[in-house]
């Protein structure tokens, strides 16, 4: 039976029992291995960019039982285009850039939102896969923290427009955070590379802020360090920071 990381468990459990699901850029098919075997989707479509790609998902599919077997589906192809319209309730695309899942998820809309629900872990432009999830009426259902050596992946739960949402607790609180949100801002802005929901997420949402923190503080000090001062930056990270800090304390008191 196949072990999953402990990002690997948190998109295994944000999938939920599923008809159909399918693993996009799945890599070794760590994950639908582990949903097959374990009866959490009847059926897992493995999909890569290239046949030699999915080699290492055959692989680890070989040692599952034959009747396991019969139940897993290899595609080779570019993003969701190895999928037919309504074929699959979740979808899973994680490992890659966020601005690329946008962009993977907007070129065939009509398969997008047919899928019920997307699990999404964007190493980086996280900002840019919130904006244009929100700006497409997508209803983001919760987001979870978790440490993978040194870093913090997070990870975005979605259900498509109009989609019926199991998750109907969590889903109000989601959107009880946006009712002030500046939806305006781009995708580069502070505000949609971490949310306000962002306190609401599982996982070390304290120690994933103070990194953040940090980081603005260090952003702020090198550009005052410049031989030309940039007021107007200066202006804009101490802005940040000042957010960020009222989200830590803000998580702090609601403990």
């Amino acid at each position: 039976m196949i072990k999953l990381s402990d990002r690997l468990q948190i998109i295994a459990d944000r999938i939920q029992p599923s008809r159909t699901m399918a693993d996009i850029g799945t890599d070794h098919g760590l994950l639908p291995v582990y949903l097959a075997e374990n009866g959490i989707c009847s059926s897992v479509i493995m999909a890569d960019i290239s046949e030699p790609s999915l080699d290492k998902a055959r692989l680890n599919a070989m040692k599952c039982d034959p009747e396991i077997r019969g139940i897993m589906d290899f595609r080779a192809g570019d993003g969701l285009s190895i999928l037919d319209v309504g074929e699959v309730d979740a979808v899973v695309i994680a490992g890659m850039g966020g601005k690329l899942i946008r962009d993977i998820m907007a070129t065939d809309m009509e398969i997008t939102l047919s899928v019920n629900r997307f699990v999404l872990q964007p190493r980086i432009g996280q900002g840019y896969l919130r904006k244009w999830l929100y700006d497409n009426g997508f209803d983001v259902i919760c987001e979870d923290l978790v440490v993978e050596g040194d870093y913090i992946p997070e990870i975005i739960t979605a259900v498509s427009p109009g989609k019926d949402c199991t998750d109907s607790a969590l889903s109000s609180r989601y959107a009880d955070r946006i009712i002030d949100f500046d939806a305006d801002a781009d995708g580069e802005s502070m505000v949609w590379r971490i949310p306000p929901w962002i306190v609401e997420a599982s996982g070390p949402v304290p120690e994933f802020l103070q990194r953040n923190i940090e980081r603005e503080k260090t952003k702020l000090k090198n550009v005052m360090m410049a031989k030309v001062r940039n007021g107007r930056l200066e202006e804009e990270i101490c802005r940040d920071i000042s957010y960020l800090t009222a989200l830590a304390e803000e998580y702090e008191h609601g403990k």
